[in-house]
C-alpha cells in the first residue's frame, strides 16, 4: 500500500507539472486538423451520383466558424463566388428532373477560412486547423472519380465558379491559357491530348474528334452555351480571348482531377460571369435549366460509349 501511495503521489505531482506547463505554453491535445467535434458535416456536402459527371463547387459557401482564423497569407484570394454554390444545387435538380444524379462535392464554408481550390499549403495560409478538410473534400473527388472509372470506364468534372472580369462571359477552362487557344486556332498542330485537362474525352472519342472541334466545334461545351443565350470563351464563336483580355484557364482542382496528367476524369473549370447570369435569382433559374440540358446533350455527344 505504501508503494501505491507514492504512485499516486507521483502521477498527482506529473500532472499538476503538466498543468502548470500548459499555464505558460500552448498545449493542443486536438489532433493535427480537426475540428471542435471532429467531423466537418456542418462544411461540406457529398453525393453520390448515377451518371458519369461530378460537380464540383469550392467557392459558393458561406459559413465562417469563428474558431477557424481568417486565411491572410500573401496573395491569397477571399472573395466568394457568389451564388454558385446555389447554383449547383439548383443544377442538381434540374439534372434530378430529367432522370440523373451527378456526383456532388459542394463546399459551405467560406473561403476566407479555407480555399478548396489551391494546394494544401496555400489553401489553409499554414494554419493546420482545417487540414482534415482539404484532405477530405480532394479524397472524396478521387473516391468518386474511381467510382465513375469502375462504372462507367471514364467521365467529366465540373468546376463551378464565378468571376468578376469585364467582358460578360463564361470562360471554360482547359488548361489552355489565353495565347494557347489563339495558337490553337491557327497551329493546332502544336497541341496534343497530353495539352488539356480532357485529355481522355480527346484520346476515346466515339467519333475521333480533334481538339479544336472539341474546344470550338458545333457541339463545344462553350458552342453549346452560346447558343442557349450565355456568351462563352472558348467557343465557335468567340475562339478564344484577345490579347490583354483578363482569363482563368484552370486551377488545382482541373489540374489535379482532370485527366491531362493521369486519370479517365476529364475537368472543365466553369467561370460564371455576373451580369445576366449570377446576378439575378431569375437568371441563374434560366442558366440552370439550360444548362442541365446542355450537359446532358455534351454527355451525349462525347461520352456516348459510357454515357
Amino acid at each position: 500500500m505504501a508503494g501505491l501511495g507514492k504512485n499516486i503521489y507521483k502521477y498527482k505531482a506529473a500532472v499538476l507539472f503538466l498543468l502548470i506547463a500548459c499555464h505558460f505554453i500552448t498545449c493542443d491535445f486536438q489532433n493535427e486538423g480537426e475540428n471542435q467535434t471532429g467531423e466537418w458535416d456542418a462544411f461540406v456536402e457529398f453525393r453520390e451520383g448515377n451518371i458519369p459527371l461530378i460537380l464540383v463547387a469550392a467557392h459558393g459557401g458561406d459559413l465562417k466558424p469563428n474558431w477557424i482564423n481568417d486565411r491572410d497569407c500573401p496573395g491569397s484570394k477571399r472573395l466568394q463566388d457568389q451564388y454558385t454554390l446555389g447554383i449547383a444545387l439548383q443544377l442538381e435538380k434540374e439534372l434530378q428532373e430529367l432522370g440523373f444524379q451527378p456526383y456532388m462535392i459542394l463546399a459551405k464554408i467560406h473561403r476566407i477560412k479555407i480555399d478548396l481550390n489551391r494546394s494544401l499549403s496555400t489553401s489553409v495560409c499554414d494554419d493546420t486547423t482545417t487540414n482534415s478538410l482539404w484532405r477530405l473534400f480532394h479524397e472524396k473527388i478521387t473516391a468518386y472519380s474511381l467510382s465513375i472509372e469502375n462504372t462507367f470506364g471514364r467521365g467529366l468534372l465540373i468546376d463551378i465558379h464565378g468571376q468578376s472580369h469585364p467582358i460578360q462571359r463564361i470562360e471554360l477552362g482547359y488548361l489552355l491559357n489565353g495565347e494557347d487557344l489563339r495558337t490553337l486556332q491557327e497551329n493546332p498542330e502544336q497541341f496534343s491530348s497530353a495539352s488539356v485537362s480532357i485529355r481522355q474525352a480527346l484520346e476515346n472519342h466515339p467519333q475521333n474528334m480533334e481538339l479544336e472541334d472539341l474546344l470550338t466545334g458545333p457541339r463545344a461545351l462553350g458552342t453549346l452555351l452560346e447558343e442557349a443565350g450565355f456568351p462563352s470563351v472558348p467557343s465557335a464563336s468567340d475562339t478564344a480571348p484577345a490579347p490583354g483580355d483578363l482569363f482563368f484557364s484552370g486551377g488545382h482542382n482541373t489540374q489535379t482531377h482532370g485527366s491531362r496528367d493521369q486519370g479517365m476524369i476529364d475537368a472543365i473549370q466553369l467561370e460564371l460571369n455576373r451580369e445576366g447570369l449570377r446576378n439575378e435569382s431569375a437568371n441563374r433559374q434560366r442558366f440552370s435549366e439550360r444548362f442541365a440540358n446542355i450537359l446532358v446533350e455534351y454527355l451525349e455527344a462525347h461520352y456516348s460509349d459510357v454515357f
